[in-house]
């Protein structure tokens, strides 16, 4: 197997802070050091608490590649068992998060039983001052407790089976050697849920709204409302909530109105997007749509992975035609809609802006225009990928196998030839977007399209509309009228556009408990034929996918089920 140049690119983020990290009983640091050495240092304890951000995720856009958003261009890619339905609990691509996330909640029991030792110097007279040390303890013991949170829910949504209200072991809160019982039964699912929202809450309660400056990049209230608003999201999508608890959609109505009230954050402008493509939402640290983030690094290692190879990228991701299909046509009716105005002998013509901005089509260029540019230059950023062009399908090993490449995270400045210029990128774990998205989605299914129950004052179809705004597309009156069933699918719909290739669609349509319909069927691509200045387009089938009932959950390790006298495995594993 292959390792892929946009991986190594995301891992380079965190990778000299990940040593050692697999082992549950790795205490967290140097052999040298003694527990005591590291918690009565000022300077160690501080990098102690910097180590269990560690185990964050640095992306989770592998994820694209095993749905049908996207086909990977290398057939010899991981990828391929987890599309073909041959993977089982010994080959299945994220296994390793398992023993991951354990380590890194063992690190926050870690940090928690000892923080109280720790002395904490006032960063402006370096002395010890105890109400500093009080403050300091209270806001990393809520650090600890939303990246404890976060694991947790790392868990939970691969291997927790919540159709049998089966969860992930929730491990005793103290430091456990190898002479207590490391062997968990799993909790419920609700009580994975319950702990799990305890902890995010029990964090928003001391963290800052936002953090700024020299702390950009720590958890703040917005991250952990946004955690606990994305899990009661899960908790109420039908997978869950078989019976359709309205309860639990106004828990995560609510859990949602709570990120959406916070002050200073919002959707960059549709100006700012449409003058560079949605970029500065990716690659602008602390902009005002960035809720958390993974760290900053400049690299030019996604955009070597993944420009057409003409630009001397690797072409690794390719959008399929399943996703272009989602976009609407900018008078907002899909495009399978008489009223849409879609021309199937010129597919996009008039489409949503954000198809332009998120996949290079035929004719798209990359790259920054210049001053009195020359055809000459303006051909070598323009993609070609009809049959024969210069990045046309199938016309190198690494050219697209659908007609299409990526185009969201590129930055165009990137010089991947010479690294004259580097790119700037982080990993968008929370963004508003999402957010306004999950609100729509448990507004709708709680209260329905318009409705505004006291204290609240944006319904399902404001919420909704504000996205289309941003994204300069038209919300045609017909969606006010839509009833509440139809009303959902438009903002699934609207979710698979505006968070494409985010980590997003994996676990959505799982939720949605759509598997069969999405996942177990052919991904599609546009073939592309130019005949002198003409072109005409040909759907074609690109590969079949399979899904089985068993693939709503994630197969816990074999290795992991075979040292345990207590962990069941997932049914059908």
């Amino acid at each position: 197997m292959k390792i892929t140049t946009y991986k190594v690119f995301f891992i380079t983020i965190l990778i000299a802070m990940m040593s050692s990290c697999e082992n549950y009983l790795d205490p967290g640091y140097d052999e040298t050091l003694t527990k005591d050495d590291v918690f009565s240092s000022y300077v160690y304890s501080l990098n102690y608490a910097r180590t269990i951000y560690s185990y964050l995720p640095t992306e989770a856009y592998n994820e694209t590649f095993m749905t049908d958003e996207t086909k990977h261009t290398d057939e010899a890619s991981v990828y391929l068992i987890m599309n073909n339905g041959s993977w089982t609990s010994r080959t299945y691509v994220d296994s390793w998060t398992w023993s991951h996330y354990y380590a890194g909640i063992r690190r926050v029991h870690i940090f928690l039983d000892n923080v109280d030792k720790a002395m904490f110097l006032d960063p402006n007279t370096y002395k010890l001052t105890p109400n500093l040390n009080d403050t300091a303890r209270k806001q990393l013991r809520a650090e600890a407790r939303f990246l404890r949170a976060f694991y947790y829910f790392e868990l939970l949504k691969r291997f927790g089976d919540p159709t049998i209200n089966l969860g992930i072991p929730i491990v005793p809160e103290k430091i456990l050697t190898i002479n207590d019982t490391l062997d968990f039964a799993r909790n419920k699912y609700d009580e994975c849920v319950n702990y799990i929202v305890n902890d995010c809450d029990s964090a928003a309660s001391v963290l800052p709204n936002r953090q700024v400056g020299s702390d950009y990049g720590k958890a703040s209230k917005a991250a952990a409302l946004a955690l606990k608003s994305r899990l009661l999201l899960y908790a109420a999508s039908p997978l869950a909530n078989p019976s359709g608890d309205v309860g639990k959609w106004k828990l995560a109505a609510n859990a949602a109105k709570k990120v959406l009230d916070l002050p200073t954050y919002k959707l960059i402008d549709k100006t700012t997007v449409s003058g560079d493509n949605m970029l500065s939402v990716f690659t602008k640290p602390n902009n005002d749509e960035v809720l958390f983030s993974s760290p900053v690094i400049q690299s030019n290692g996604f955009e070597a992975g993944n420009l057409p190879p003409s630009f001397g990228g690797g072409g690794q991701n390719n959008p399929t035609q399943d996703l272009v299909d989602a976009f609407e046509t900018t008078i907002g009716y899909p495009i399978t809609d008489s009223k849409s105005g879609y021309k199937p002998t010129d597919p996009y013509y008039r489409r949503d802006k954000r198809l332009g901005y998120f996949i290079a089509l035929n004719g798209s260029q990359y790259g920054v225009a210049v001053a009195k540019e020359t055809p000459a230059s303006l051909a070598a950023r323009t993609v070609d990928s009809y049959i024969g062009g210069k990045d046309g399908l199938n016309s190198s090993t690494s050219a697209t196998k659908t007609g299409y490449y990526i185009r969201k995270f590129v930055d165009p400045t990137a010089d991947i030839t010479l690294n004259r210029t580097i790119a700037t990128h982080f990993w968008v774990h929370f963004r508003y977007a999402e957010i306004l998205l999950n609100y729509a989605e448990a507004m709708a299914e709680a209260y329905g399209v318009t409705t505004l129950p006291a204290g609240y004052t944006l319904s399902a179809y404001d919420a909704l509309k504000s996205i289309r705004d941003r994204a300069g597309l038209t919300t045609p009156a017909y969606i006010k009228t839509l009833s509440q069933v139809d009303f959902i699918e438009k903002v699934r719909n609207e979710r698979r556009v505006e968070l494409c290739f985010e980590g997003h669609r994996f676990w959505d349509v799982r939720r949605w408990k759509q598997g069969e319909t999405y996942f177990n069927s052919s991904i599609h691509g546009m073939k592309i034929t130019k005949n002198g200045s003409s072109l005409t387009y040909e759907v074609f089938n690109v590969e079949d996918r399979v899904f089985d009932s068993k693939m709503y959950a994630m197969p816990i390790p074999y290795d992991e089920i075979q040292k345990s006298k207590l962990l069941i495995q997932n049914e059908g594993w």
